[in-house]
């Protein structure tokens, strides 16, 4: 007993004495102590120490807990360098022709909101804001924003901040319909002090906290304008209050961010984000394995091959993960044409597409599924009865022929009222997923009488063609949200001024399901609504939804505390070790 007493003593006082040394060293590097420490904990434990450590183990685990919260774990330093296949046509994020690749670059770097969804939890918490409420009837939201926040110049952020913005968003002349409709229930948006601000709406929207809390807050004293065209025209040089602020925008090559060393709140530890445009998906593999570029979403079949590949993964991480926002792709009939006018064509285009084939071949991920319809698949708003119609070319045939396209003239192609069925098919250039189903559509159009003549465009023309209608049928991906409101694509009011209703999809039926469910704060209810309103996308076949697939990405080892939470990846958590800096 003496000898254990005196071994255990032994023990006690060279760990108080660890504990000490550390201690002198937390002033130079504090940020380290606790990993070092717990590191000592599991070797001392492995050699039979008593539980008296184990509890000193958890109260500095508690201690920890609390400096965690003020600084993010690691090392300062380095940059990231993140592959984007397309250059952003606008860093405006209130800009309709603002995109994923814009929300990529500004969204929660430079622009930042009163509330933000907690990433694992999946709920509304401030941000911004000090605090929040919403009445009881639903139709009044109160902000009080914090004393602070402040913008990255320095200027602090106010309530006119806030009705700056709204008005900007809901101003006919700002090119920002696909942002207004969200805003459409807003009666009012009403000053109450320097730092308190209130939204009141006309009728109850379900997602009113969540667009009045998460709308992008523009600083006036930088975006005031006196006419539109000038809010308009600017799609540079962003300003916001968040942890990064724009350097640069090298047109056809980079956007550099970075630090925002006069951030309000905590500091993420990468002091800059390189945007690296690098369109060639072969070019920006081979820079990820040169060490050129750091993060990319890659291609299923590059995934698929990689994420198998050991010299690959010794030096990179290959992450495929759900969430809610990883949304669907899809091929969209523009109804204003003569091809797609009738529901029949539009079904018989869904059936001669084998989306299986696509799903196992082209894509190679082995989770990828056919969705039925516009929403998360895994979320209570979409109808898991609905099956996915069937690769049928013997139905596409009696379908056309029932519509009235048929071959009148005996050239091989179907016609109708003297018009060939021979339609333009837009996709975005240099996306070889895009260019294997426009060759794999083509082919099987041509099997029963009609021809497709695909269309590449570079991205901002893409876009722009996209708005005006400029196309017949067109391959384009939504990104998903937590908890959908279908108004933006498809509600007819959204077909014209440069709404996102760009197939032309147009049912009373459809419209009411949207505007009643919209006005439904109980979920049940709603989500009842929203599986009538499935029911008649899947009738109707506006779109011919392709796929849905988990999230994937490459991104370079030296990279750690990279989690995976419920809303995906963020890149603010994420540090270099210093030794493993590759940027100064």
């Amino acid at each position: 007993m003496n000898g254990r007493s005196g071994l255990f003593k032994f023990f006690l006082f060279l760990f108080l004495a660890v504990i000490i040394l550390f201690q002198v060293l937390a002033m130079i590097q504090s940020d380290r102590l606790f990993g070092r420490l717990n590191e000592l904990i599991d070797t001392l434990q492995s050699q039979g120490l008593s539980r008296t450590i184990q509890q000193q183990r958890q109260k500095n685990l508690q201690d920890a807990s609390d400096m965690a919260a003020e600084k993010y774990p690691g090392d300062e330093g380095d940059w990231l360098v993140w592959r984007l296949d397309a250059e952003p046509a606008t860093l405006n994020e209130i800009h309709s022709s603002s995109g994923m690749y814009c929300r990529y670059i500004v969204s929660g770097n430079i622009f930042e909101s009163l509330l933000e969804y907690n990433p694992d939890t999946l709920e509304l918490r401030p941000l911004l804001a000090e605090s929040y409420k919403v009445s009881d009837d639903g139709l009044e939201i109160y902000f009080k924003i914090r004393d602070d926040v402040h913008f990255s110049d320095g200027e602090p952020i106010t309530a006119d901040d806030v009705i700056f913005t709204y008005k900007t968003i809901v101003n006919p002349g700002v090119d920002s319909a696909s942002l207004a409709n969200y805003y459409k229930d807003v009666k009012e948006v009403v000053k109450l002090s320097k730092l308190e601000v209130k939204f009141i709406m006309k009728r109850v929207y379900f997602k009113s906290l969540e667009f009045a809390g998460g709308m992008y807050v523009y600083p006036e004293h930088i975006y005031k304008f006196d006419k539109p065209e000038k809010f308009n025209n600017r799609i540079s040089n962003p300003v916001g209050s968040g942890p990064y602020v724009f350097e640069k925008w090298d047109v056809g090559r980079q956007v550099v961010l970075r630090r925002n060393e006069n951030y309000w709140g905590r500091k993420p530890n990468i002091k800059k984000i390189v945007y690296r445009f690098i369109m060639n998906h072969t070019a920006a593999v081979q820079s990820l394995r040169a060490g050129k570029i750091d993060f990319m979403r890659p291609l299923p079949g590059q995934y698929a091959e990689l994420s198998n590949n050991p010299e690959f993964t010794k030096n990179t991480r290959c992450l495929s993960y759900w969430h809610p926002g990883v949304g669907y792709f899809w091929i969209g009939w523009n109804q204003a044409k003569p091809f797609f006018k009738d529901r029949r064509v539009r079904l018989a285009m869904t059936h001669l597409i084998n989306r299986d084939l696509i799903c196992r071949k082209l894509l190679k991920v082995p989770e990828a599924t056919v969705p039925t319809g516009p929403f998360y698949i895994y979320s209570k708003q979409s109808d898991p009865n609905i099956k996915p119609w069937s690769y049928d070319l013997s139905k596409a045939r009696e379908l056309l022929d029932e519509s009235g396209w048929v071959d009148h003239d005996g050239d091989g192609i179907r016609d109708k009222d003297g018009v060939p069925f021979r339609f333009r098919y837009m996709i975005g250039s240099t996306i070889p997923l895009h260019e294997q189903i426009a060759k794999l559509l083509k082919d099987e159009a041509a099997k029963v009488g009609i021809e497709v003549l695909p269309e590449p465009y570079e991205w901002s023309i893409f876009i722009q063609r996209l708005q005006d209608r400029e196309f017949d049928a067109v391959s384009l991906a939504w990104g998903g949200a937590i908890e959908s409101d279908p108004y933006q694509i498809w509600h007819s009011s959204q077909i014209g001024n440069r709404g996102s209703n760009y197939v032309g999809f147009r049912i009373r039926e459809a419209d009411a399901l949207i505007e009643e469910a919209r006005g439904t704060l109980d979920r049940d209810k709603r989500n009842k609504l929203y599986h009538k309103f499935h029911r008649i996308i899947h009738r109707e076949q506006p779109y011919t939804f392709i796929y849905t697939r988990p999230e994937q990405r490459f991104l370079d080892k030296r990279f750690k505390n990279v989690i995976v939470h419920k809303l995906g990846l963020d890149q603010r958590e994420w540090y270099v070790p210093r030794e493993k800096q590759r940027y100064k």
